[in-house]
């Protein structure tokens, strides 16, 4: 009997465990969460020159959306709100040597930054990259801003990357009010700084005239930052679980609002994602017994091979084992992106292969057999096509006729159409000339042959290979002249080195598959082939 009841007891704390040990796995202790209920107030790092997030008021205050965050988060753990100055800077050096507790300050979400403390997830906004320039030296795309002098703040996580990536030559300062002197001063011709600061800088009289019309650049989601000992521990839970809550009840769109801050898609999609609820009305953002937010729920950059299944398990374990980042095949967005690019591609050769087969047989089939000024002509026009590369043909059409009709019409020239076009009509002369030569070699035993729709299978056997080897060229030429018109794969590729910075692997990538494309296509001709060599044979005996 007092075994029973001692089993049964066991039993019992058994099921408590279960049922609570999530919790308690969850909710490991914090020693900064203790030292600041011990103290009886939350020390939250701030920036103070980056209005609308922080700032400081005529009455001396900081204040801002930021503000606004730190305070709930003091409400929450239930102590008093210190706000501490620091800059971008010395910010985490300053919550590495337990000066704050908290960083809320305008800080991007990075991988080394997550080398060196703990981001608070979700994140509760969004930042990106821009240039306020003087009046007189704005340019409309990152392109033109090549080898410039440009204006930015020591510390900023984009500093390096886009000075690497548009060759900028960056002069550094320690605050903003220096930067934007130097900028006011010509000392550079644009301010490269965080987008919703610059847009509100453009806000204030002083600056009128100067102008931001670049696309947004490196977005980034803004996270709260504890110390890296944190990662996981109670602080680091609660402050997460209060992050998504904001995000559930629209708090942080309507605190965009009440400070002036444009809502971006980003904080929209947050939203949504945050509130989905399963059949059984559950949130389907929930925490497993690590306490990591399920893996849907999170940046796919941090997720690790452990938090997933299938395709991305496999892509992010090759990565975690051997560096190699295969995230245009794990990755949904990039998946997305590079398969477009291949499927355009595809699209693009088949189109040009049908304009080249019919231009080219409807040709042979009207002049062949005739010697007037008009088969004469047409075989100089189609001889032209065939002389001329189509990539000039396409610089000529685009941004030659293109170019007028667009400025003096408004009218703009499609690219695809045009690029199957002149890629048709580059390979239609060859196989014109391949059905003409075939015609001409069967009326030397049949005298009254002339190439027709009905005969066209005839001439197979002698015309077959010159176009297939003319098609498998048409593939290759496709591959080049989409750098024009369907840039899509190639500027997927340009869009996964610039984020990911691994050139060799995304080129080989891109090699391969320019490979496989042209053994596809070369099938798909050598199987054509057969059927219509078969066809011949059968129809001549």
């Amino acid at each position: 009997m007092i075994i029973k009841k001692l089993f049964e007891k066991i039993a019992f704390l058994a099921l408590l465990l279960l049922t609570f040990g999530v919790s308690a796995q969850q909710l490991p202790p914090s020693k900064a969460l203790e030292e600041i209920e011990k103290r009886g107030t939350l020390r939250v790092g701030v920036k103070t020159d980056f209005r609308p997030y922080n700032w400081i008021n005529p009455q001396g205050e900081v204040i801002g959306y930021e503000s606004d965050i730190a305070e709930l988060m003091a409400a929450k753990l239930g102590v008093k709100l210190q706000k501490v100055s620091i800059t971008t800077e010395n910010r985490f050096q300053k919550l590495e040597l337990g000066d704050v507790d908290v960083l809320i300050a305008t800080v991007g979400d990075t991988a080394s930054r997550r080398q060196i403390a703990t981001a608070v997830e979700p994140g509760y906004n969004e930042t990106s990259v821009n240039v306020l320039f003087r009046p007189d030296q704005a340019v409309d795309t990152w392109e033109k801003i090549r080898g410039n002098t440009i204006c930015a703040l020591q510390g900023s996580y984009f500093n390096k990357p886009m000075a690497e990536r548009y060759l900028l030559k960056l002069q550094n300062y320690k605050t903003v009010r220096d930067a934007h002197l130097a900028l006011k001063d010509g000392q550079c011709s644009g301010f490269l700084y965080a987008t919703p600061a610059l847009k509100n800088t453009m806000k204030q009289p002083e600056w009128a005239g100067y102008k931001m019309p670049l696309a947004q650049a490196l977005v980034t989601p803004l996270a709260v930052f504890i110390a890296r000992a944190e990662r996981g521990t109670e602080l680091d839970i609660k402050l997460g679980d209060m992050l998504a809550d904001l995000h559930r009840t629209g708090w942080l769109i309507e605190a965009n609002k009440k400070w002036g801050i444009e809502t971006t898609d980003w904080l929209l999609k947050q939203k949504d994602l945050w509130s989905r609820r399963d059949a059984a009305g559950q949130y389907t953002c929930v925490r497993n017994s690590s306490g990591l937010w399920s893996a849907e729920c999170r940046s796919a950059e941090y997720v690790s091979s452990a938090e997933v299944k299938g395709l991305q398990a496999i892509g992010l374990w090759i990565k975690e084992q051997t560096g190699l980042d295969l995230n245009f095949i794990y990755d949904p967005y990039d998946r997305k992106h590079f398969v477009q690019g291949v499927f355009y591609t595809m699209l693009l050769i088949a189109c040009s292969v049908v304009v080249s087969l019919m231009l080219g047989i409807a040709v042979a089939v009207a002049i062949d057999g005739k010697a007037s000024w008009m088969s004469r002509t047409i075989s100089a026009v189609m001889a032209y096509g065939r002389m001329t590369p189509p990539l000039l043909m396409m610089y000529l059409i685009f941004f030659g006729f293109g170019g007028w009709l667009m400025r003096d019409f408004g009218v703009k020239v499609p690219a695809f159409p045009v690029a199957a076009f002149c890629l048709g009509y580059y390979t239609s002369g060859l196989i014109m000339s391949a059905f003409l030569e075939a015609a001409k070699h069967i009326r030397t035993y049949e005298p009254t042959f002339v190439l027709s729709y009905q005969n066209l299978s005839q001439t197979a056997e002698y015309s077959n290979w010159p176009i297939k080897q003319g098609l498998i060229n048409l593939t290759k030429q496709t591959m080049i002249a989409s750098a024009i018109a369907i840039p899509e794969l190639l500027s997927a590729s340009s869009l996964l080195i610039a984020e990911k910075g691994n050139i060799f692997l995304i080129m080989t990538v891109l090699l391969i598959t320019f490979y496989l494309i042209t053994s596809i296509w070369t099938q798909i001709f050598n199987y054509v082939e057969k059927k219509l060599l078969f066809k011949g044979v059968r129809h001549a005996h």
